[in-house]
């Protein structure tokens, strides 16, 4: 009678170490099915594009650093979004229209008929000059932002005669100030080729831009010149605007930080200038080129 006791405990302990064996791996595998399951989704990666369109010399730094460094904050700030800043030529912007669009976009005075039917209108809620945000209407409707602004200059090694030098480059207008002065430039060349005749003293006078009145400021100021540079107080079409494609709370969000009060005080960094009620120059010659911006006729930039 033991031994049939023993044998059936035997044989018990065999059938449940039998069931554990099965149901202890199934169990377990379920558990993980489940996890795989439930767990919390990954976050998923939107991506935007923002084109830079350079159509003029600006100051001492390229501006496409100004919206990487915007770019950067929103991403730090909000897991997920990816902005890519493109540095996209003029002179291939309407190609590159025809196989993609960007969701936010940069641009200066000479491009403006090409992109506006892709800009969406916009609300001056940010405090941007009036003449400012006059240049970036068509048809009375907003739809492009000022948010860097930058001036031409006369500079001169002596008196203001013919022998004088202008570049052009096919987007902007400087003969709207030459043509005003009975100036003719002496040959058809680009602002770098003209601001090199002028310190090679192929040329008296120039008409530069603000990116020539930073370098001629600092050879002035390494005793290397004796240039004087008087700001022009009458026209500029040195513009930087924003537009927005894609209405999305990002764009809008980028565009808000492009001009806030902190970041466009930033812009003295790059010898740039603000759009905003605001000076941000003590410096005696960019306080001087401030206040003649400030006066300028500004050039609509879909005309």
């Amino acid at each position: 009678m033991k031994s049939l006791k023993k044998h059936w405990f035997k044989i018990l302990s065999i059938i449940i170490l039998t069931a554990l064996c099965i149901y202890v791996p199934i169990f377990a595998i379920r558990k993980a099915l489940d996890f795989e399951i439930y767990k919390e989704p990954e976050i998923e990666t939107k991506i935007y594009t923002l084109w830079q369109v350079e159509t003029f010399e600006g100051g001492s730094k390229a501006r496409i650093e100004y919206l990487k460094a915007i770019a950067r904050q929103i991403e730090d700030e909000t897991p997920g979004v990816l902005i890519m800043v493109k540095a996209v030529s003029p002179d291939a912007l309407e190609t590159e229209l025809q196989f993609s669009t960007p969701d936010m976009i940069s641009f200066g005075t000479g491009v403006g008929k090409t992109i506006l039917n892709y800009l969406k209108p916009l609300e001056n809620t940010y405090d941007v000059r009036d003449e400012l945000v006059e240049s970036g209407k068509f048809n009375n409707i907003l739809y492009a932002l000022p948010y860097i602004a930058s001036g031409y200059a006369m500079i001169t090694h002596g008196t203001l005669t013919n022998n004088f030098h202008c570049g052009q480059n096919g987007y902007t207008a400087p003969e709207n100030i030459f043509k005003n002065l009975n100036l003719t430039p002496i040959e058809n060349e680009s602002q770098y080729e003209a601001y090199k005749d002028f310190v090679y003293d192929k040329s008296v006078t120039l008409l530069g831009t603000g990116r020539d009145v930073f370098r001629v400021n600092n050879l002035n100021s390494l005793g290397r010149a004796t240039a004087i540079i008087t700001p022009v107080d009458s026209y500029t079409d040195l513009i930087q605007y924003f537009g927005v494609v894609k209405e999305d709370q990002i764009t809008y969000k980028f565009l808000s930080y492009a001009l806030e009060d902190e970041r466009q005080k930033s812009l003295a960094n790059y010898s740039l200038f603000a759009c905003k009620n605001f000076k941000i120059y003590t410096d005696e010659l960019y306080s001087k080129m401030e206040d003649a911006i400030f006066t300028c006729e500004v050039k609509n930039v879909f005309n």
